[in-house]
């Protein structure tokens, strides 16, 4: 698809082309003129809370505790999966406002080829970035999910697709025009850090976001560490690989105070650290599609692929949502709620709980879900309407689950020169953006969250 369909069909609000000179440029009034939102992918709050009881050697977030302002836990969005999460942390409102509810894309009959919800076209609320760019503010966003596309003087969005090394190419294509060469040049290593079969590594993304904090000293910057993520996906919470991945993460956050330090800015930022979701260990998986599929409700060809689906499912680790394919299919809505309620009854079904359309819009979920489905204790979800339905998981640890359980609570802290310290209680991911909002001089209308204040 060309760069620039996305102009096409634009509601709530319309990006610019990567890479678009702001408008005469303004500035914050201060103390705080420069904010860092950095979101470390999974990390608990227990990490800085008790680093002690896991050995870890996080000296960036132990000088965080010591300094700043510490949340013993914020509650997420419905699910609490990482692309509706960021673009409330972005937004501040929920998915059932900004519209990104879940990771992937929809795709009933799955042709999209595993497409994300990649498109800052499709986020319908204002995120803070173009409230700041539309302001005059320089911007940057770095890894930051749902962001081709989007308005800001340094960009390079999270996408991938191959995972093949021309994804460095298309990557090249969508960021903002030089910015990936530039950085090479001044980071020899810097090429050699992408890994397309692993997507992005930490230390590639802080070279681009430390370049761009020396050379552009933007005013609002988004950062998405992702390797503490997966590494508890695959190793286990506590892992000694997700150990390494978290001391490596606070490595980073260092990296990130040296770059504000050496542009000059560090005593008018603002660093904001958090976590998109917490992490719960699974030892069991189950698949909800293959019920879909047993009852006729989904119709496949010899090789498997999807034909026609009557119903359809979103899957996010711990939680799923069902849809129909047509919203007035009153005796599909029958069957499928028959077939979700006898799971949910049946010992070991594999289903610990359903949400109606009522409790799902009231907890800031999608409102077009017939029903919402949560796995039963130490269980999640794989994808496939075909297999056993009942299987080991395909990781050792996950989320999604609804944002009410405190294991599903995300990391959040606030630091710098200028932020006060202390506790930070009932804090929510839609409290970012009003909270930074308030530092920078912005009005965000319409928000949910509500600036935090300790």
């Amino acid at each position: 698809m060309a760069v620039g369909l996305w102009l096409l069909g634009c509601a709530a609000w319309r990006p610019t082309a990567p890479g678009q000179a702001s408008p005469a440029e303004g500035r914050p009034p201060g103390p705080i003129r420069h904010v860092l939102i950095v979101t470390v992918d999974g990390l608990l709050p227990e990490v800085y809370l008790n680093p002690d009881a896991h050995g870890l050697r996080v000296p960036t977030l132990r000088r965080m505790v010591r300094e700043g302002a510490v949340s013993r836990g914020a509650r997420g969005v419905f699910p609490t999966v990482t692309y509706p999460s960021h673009t409330s942390i972005a937004t501040g409102v929920s998915p059932l406002r900004h519209g990104i509810h879940s990771n992937r894309a929809d795709d009933p009959l799955e042709i999209n080829l595993e497409g994300w919800r990649w498109y800052a076209e499709d986020i319908g609320a204002p995120p803070i970035w173009q409230v700041a760019a539309r302001a005059g503010y320089r911007t940057a966003l770095i890894g930051w999910p749902v962001t081709v596309g989007a308005r800001a003087t340094f960009l390079v969005p999270e996408f991938w697709r191959a995972k093949h090394a021309d994804d460095f190419k298309l990557l090249r294509a969508l960021s903002s025009p030089g910015l990936l060469h530039d950085v090479a040049r001044a980071t020899p290593s810097f090429a050699t850090r992408y890994t397309p079969g692993d997507f992005f590594k930490d230390e590639f993304l802080v070279d681009i976001a430390a370049h761009a904090l020396v050379t552009g000293k933007p005013h609002l910057s988004f950062v998405h560490l992702v390797e503490v993520d997966g590494a508890q996906h695959k190793q286990g919470l506590w892992s000694q690989a997700a150990l390494a991945s978290i001391e490596n993460a606070d490595h980073q956050l260092g990296r990130l105070i040296a770059a504000a330090e050496a542009a000059g800015i560090w005593r008018e930022t603002a660093l904001v650290v958090a976590s998109d979701h917490g992490f719960t260990s699974v030892t069991s998986m189950v698949r909800p599609g293959v019920l879909l599929h047993r009852a006729g409700l989904v119709q496949l060809d010899d090789l498997n692929r999807v034909t026609s689906a009557k119903a359809f499912l979103q899957m996010s680790g711990g939680l799923g949502y069902v849809y129909l394919r047509d919203p007035r299919d009153e005796t599909t809505a029958a069957r499928v709620r028959a077939i979700f309620a006898a799971e949910l009854a049946r010992a070991g079904g594999g289903i610990g709980r359903l949400f109606e359309p009522t409790e799902i819009r009231a907890a800031g979920g999608d409102p077009r879900a017939l029903l919402a489905f949560e796995a039963a204790p130490g269980g999640s979800f794989g994808p496939g309407y075909v297999g056993d339905y009942q299987a080991p998981p395909h990781s050792r640890a996950t989320h999604g689950f609804s944002p009410e359980r405190p294991d599903m609570h995300a990391a959040l802290l606030f630091f710098g020169p200028h932020v006060p310290r202390g506790p930070i209680a009932s804090a929510r991911l839609i409290d970012i953006a009003p909270t930074v909002a308030g530092w920078l001089g912005l009005e965000l209308p319409g928000v949910e969250g509500r600036p935090l204040v300790w």
